[in-house]
Formats: structure tokens, C-alpha cells, sequence
């Protein structure tokens, strides 16, 4: 399936690479506006210059492609999408899907319109720590989960001046989306409502927030609680995140990225065991790649499809909207 990749920053370097691992995906044309972005991706032998090109418009109507790979900044990935749909070209498009709930509805809804599949790139949740975890729930390792908590300290965004340092809440807008998306999936529910406390520290560096404690209601009287510092200078957690998830047969956490089942109570005997992350034909991009190409060739909805995607988004949008507010924000989707 032969595809055009929009965006040359530094974010396309690894698609690149990871397309072209990927037996069922070719990249045959690609674009950015900016005449030095196009320099230097030719420069550093990443495409032939013939294959480089300004708008999408153009490229769509010199290649033979069948999908667009946007991987350019938030604000464009509205006019990305709808150009690539109304092309009538698949999307698999980088999060957040739009900056706003109406913008992303409509793009949803363009899609589906015309018929083509729109997925978003989550790829946290197709690792083996969620894929896992879902399974124990699902099978009741730990009887109904009544809390969720997970915490997560990295010094990140570090570079000066770039639009996740100077831009507000870009913290929880472009990190807590990946945790807010895997707590729906491992879960397999949505929340009702959001109320989320933000601020900084005197010695952060990022202009917008950067630190918060962010708390999902759910219908089932689940609690799911975020408590984040992209300013830490101290101990990392993994990417992914430490997670406690408590039920009334005990815990299941994820530890430096191990995961344990636990049950300590003092009228029973301790509990406490390591589960081996379930074995996984790929993870991470390689599994989008394959999860996206076997949806277009099956003529189904994907996983982290833009349908279902804006439940993710409307999870982020409601937790900076009671961030500004101070005020618990309901999630309608």
C-alpha cells in the first residue's frame, strides 16, 4: 500500500524507517512546506528529490497512493485529513486527531462519509503492558477495578522554544492523551467527567503548565487519577507510566514497566506475582502499520479509529477545559 508521508521534521525520521521495515506499506511521496525541511530530507538521503514536494494537492496528483501518513504539527492535521479524504485517500494520522472536539467530529464524520479509514496513531496502548492488563481485567483477575492511579515524572519537552515549551497545557495535550487512551482501553470504559488542579514549578520550563493531578469519574463509580511533573529533575517512571489498579481481589500494578498482581491483606496469606507480558506479533508503530493496512484491506474500522478516537481527545480537551476553569468539566462524546 503505497503512501504519502506529510511532515519532514524530526517526528518523520522514525516513520520513515518504521515504513520501511513494514512489508504491506511503500512511501512514494512526501511533503512540507517549508523549502528547508525538503532540503535537508533530501540532503540526509531519506527520499529522491523528484519525490519531495510542497502541498499535498501535489503530490497527491503526481504518486499513486492509496493513504496519507500526516505527521505534521496539531493545527494542521484538520486541512491534512479533510484534503486527504476528499482525495479520497485512507489517513493514518498522528494525535491529537484536531485541536478541537468539533473539528475532530467533522473529520470523523468526512471519512466516514466518503468511505475511508481515518486511525489515529496511539501507539502506547499497543504495547505489551495494556494489551496484558486488559486481558487480567477481562478476566477477572482482580475482581470490578474500582481505582485507577498513575503516575508520571520526566523532565520533558526540553528543547527551548519549540510549541511544546511555549504553547499552554501542551503537557497534558500531547503526553496525557497517550495515558487518558490507554486508561480507556485497558479499562475498556469511558468517563463521565474530568476535574483537573494544574500548575508549575518555579524551576520549570515550560511556558503552559506542566504539572497536574487530573481525576476521570466513571459510571461505574471508578475513579481514574493521573498525577503528572514534565518538569521532574528527579527520578523518571517509564514512558508508559507507574499504574495502580485496585480491586476487591487485590492489585495490578505496572512497576518499571513489570507488572505484578498483588494481595496483601493480614487475615490471608501475602500474594504477589510477576505476569509475564503476553507474547505480541509486533508492538508499538510496527502494530499500527499492521492493524492499519489489515483494516483498509478488509474494509473495516480500525483500532484507534477517528470514531472512537474522539473519545480519547474528548478526554485531553475536558481535562485542560477544568484545568483553565477550575471547574469539573462533563465529557460528552
Amino acid at each position: 500500500m503505497n503512501g504519502i508521508l506529510v511532515g519532514l521534521g524530526r517526528q518523520s525520521r522514525g516513520w520513515v524507517q518504521d515504513c520501511r521495515k513494514h512489508p504491506g506499506v511503500d512511501l512514494v511521496g512526501f511533503v512540507d512546506i517549508s523549502p528547508a525541511a525538503r532540503e535537508q530530507f533530501v540532503a540526509d538521503g531519506l527520499a529522491a528529490k523528484e519525490q519531495v514536494f510542497e502541498s499535498l494537492a501535489e503530490a497527491i496528483d503526481a504518486c499513486d497512493a492509496q493513504f496519507v501518513l500526516d505527521v505534521t504539527p496539531p493545527a494542521a492535521h484538520k486541512p491534512v485529513a479533510l484534503a486527504a479524504i476528499g482525495a479520497g485517500l485512507h489517513v493514518l494520522g498522528e494525535k491529537p486527531m484536531c485541536e478541537t472536539l468539533a473539528d475532530a467530529r467533522a473529520v470523523a464524520e468526512a471519512g466516514e462519509q466518503a468511505g475511508v479509514r481515518h486511525m489515529i496513531t496511539q501507539n502506547f496502548r499497543f504495547g505489551p503492558l495494556p494489551r496484558t492488563t486488559r486481558r487480567l481485567i477481562r478476566d477477572g483477575a482482580i475482581g470490578r477495578p474500582g481505582q485507577l492511579d498513575i503516575s508520571f515524572y520526566v523532565p520533558w519537552a526540553d528543547r527551548p522554544g519549540t510549541h511544546y515549551v511555549t504553547e499552554p497545557f501542551m503537557f497534558l495535550t500531547d503526553m496525557g492523551v497517550h495515558h487518558f487512551d490507554m486508561m480507556r482501553y485497558v479499562l475498556d470504559a469511558d468517563p463521565s467527567a474530568v476535574r483537573t488542579l494544574s500548575w508549575n514549578q518555579p524551576w520549570g520550563w515550560h511556558k503552559g503548565d506542566a504539572c497536574h493531578v487530573a481525576v476521570f469519574d466513571f459510571a461505574s463509580g471508578l475513579k481514574g487519577v493521573h498525577m503528572a511533573m514534565g518538569c521532574s529533575l528527579g527520578r523518571q517512571t517509564p514512558a508508559n507510566g507507574q499504574w495502580r489498579i485496585e480491586g476487591p481481589e487485590g492489585s495490578i500494578t505496572w512497576e518499571d514497566d513489570r507488572i505484578f498482581i498483588s494481595r496483601e491483606h493480614r487475615t490471608e496469606a501475602k500474594r504477589r506475582d510477576e505476569i509475564p507480558p503476553d507474547a505480541l506479533p509486533a508492538v508499538g508503530r510496527q502494530a499500527m502499520l499492521d492493524e492499519f493496512v489489515a483494516a483498509v484491506r478488509e474494509g473495516r474500522e480500525p483500532e484507534c479509529g477517528a470514531r472512537d478516537n474522539l473519545r480519547s481527545l474528548a478526554m485531553t480537551l475536558g481535562a485542560v477545559a477544568s484545568a483553565a476553569t477550575g471547574q469539573r468539566v462533563d465529557l460528552v462524546y
